[in-house]
């Protein structure tokens, strides 16, 4: 959406077969930053809450492992919060929804597991991730901290940070959970626009 795509192909321009997990991948096309990857030869898994996006994955990249889930801190059912089938504000936190959603707010339940678990019941298990990218409205740092990074490392992250309270002139991400997390886990931000932002894991 914002030009993070052109980041990543260029920053993997020398690698051919890698491995991505895309999560809050929306659709297989539009907004996608793991699409120029897949034409290149990549392959990977794409998670989204909404069952039509997942449809979409299956149909337009069959080769990736496409699942519909959520991904949090914790394994079992929660809460979903959406408006309609097929949506990028589509979320499992409340506050979020609370925040950006305008009319009527309809609720479900989804399966959750954390992404090590994702990873470990797959045929990617111990298997370094390359690319992971996250947009998962909210509940990125969650996401995150679900991660074995001592098995998975990801080489690049490119991660959305919500302001607090959505309020676009209070964007200091560096005092953000996932930021500081990141740093604590040896990574560099080395890209941002107003909600994306890339990091390197430093060698």
């Amino acid at each position: 959406m914002s030009g993070d795509d052109l980041v990543v192909e260029k920053y993997f321009k020398e690698i051919v077969n890698g491995f991505y997990v895309d999560l809050g991948c929306y659709h297989p096309i539009k907004h996608n930053n793991t699409m120029l990857l897949y034409q290149k030869g990549w392959r990977g898994i794409n998670i989204d809450i909404n069952e039509f996006s997942i449809k979409l994955f299956n149909f337009c990249r069959p080769d990736d492992l496409n699942l519909n889930l959520a991904i949090s801190d914790k394994n079992g059912e929660i809460d979903l919060y959406y408006q309609k089938k097929l949506s990028v504000l589509s979320t499992i936190k409340k506050s979020q929804s609370d925040l950006v959603f305008q009319g009527k707010i309809k609720k479900k339940k989804i399966l959750s597991q954390t992404l090590t678990k994702v990873l470990d019941d797959s045929k990617y298990k111990d298997k370094q991730i390359d690319f992971l990218d996250l947009d998962i409205e909210g509940a990125d740092f969650e996401a995150l901290k679900s991660l074995d990074f001592s098995r998975y490392s990801p080489k690049l992250i490119s991660v959305e940070i919500l302001p607090e309270n959505m309020d676009v002139n209070n964007t200091d991400i560096q005092k953000s959970d996932t930021y500081n997390f990141l740093k604590r886990k040896n990574y560099q931000k080395i890209w941002s626009d107003v909600f994306s932002h890339i990091f390197v894991r430093n060698l």
